[in-house]
C-alpha cells in the first residue's frame, strides 16, 4: 500500500524518476488524489496523480545531491581556463551563467534540513 502524505519524498513513475520531489500538498477528487510537489534539487512545482508517486528512501536523496555537486563541479572545472599572465603567474576565469533571481526559500538554502 502507497503511504504518500503531505512532506513524503517521491519520484513520477511516468516521467522515469527523474527528478526528486517533496509533497507540500494532496488534493482529495473523486476520481483520485492529486499530489503538488515542488522538487527538491531541481525548481520545479508539479502535480501528480497519487498511484503515479513512488517514495524514495533517504540514501536515493543524498546520492542524488552528491551527483548534482558533482556535476556542478566538473561544470566549473571545465570552465577553468589558465592563462599565462606576464604580471601574474596565472590567472583563473570562470565563465558562469547569470543570476536571475534569488529568493529566500529556507528549504533550498539549507539541504540538510530536507534529509533529516
Amino acid at each position: 500500500m502507497n503511504h504518500i502524505r503531505k512532506g513524503s519524498i517521491v519520484v513520477r513513475k511516468s516521467h522515469l524518476k527523474d527528478v526528486i520531489f517533496k509533497v507540500t500538498k494532496i488534493i482529495k477528487t473523486d476520481y483520485n488524489d492529486i499530489a503538488i510537489l515542488e522538487g527538491i534539487i531541481e525548481r520545479v512545482v508539479a502535480d501528480s496523480p497519487i498511484d503515479d508517486l513512488e517514495l524514495v528512501f533517504p540514501n536515493a536523496v543524498k546520492d542524488a545531491f552528491n551527483k548534482f555537486e558533482a556535476k556542478i563541479n566538473n561544470r566549473i572545472k571545465a570552465n577553468l581556463s589558465f592563462k599565462l599572465d606576464k604580471s601574474r603567474q596565472f590567472q583563473k576565469t570562470i565563465i558562469t551563467g547569470k543570476i536571475l533571481h534569488l529568493d529566500g526559500d529556507s528549504c533550498l538554502d539549507n539541504k540538510n534540513s530536507l534529509l533529516a
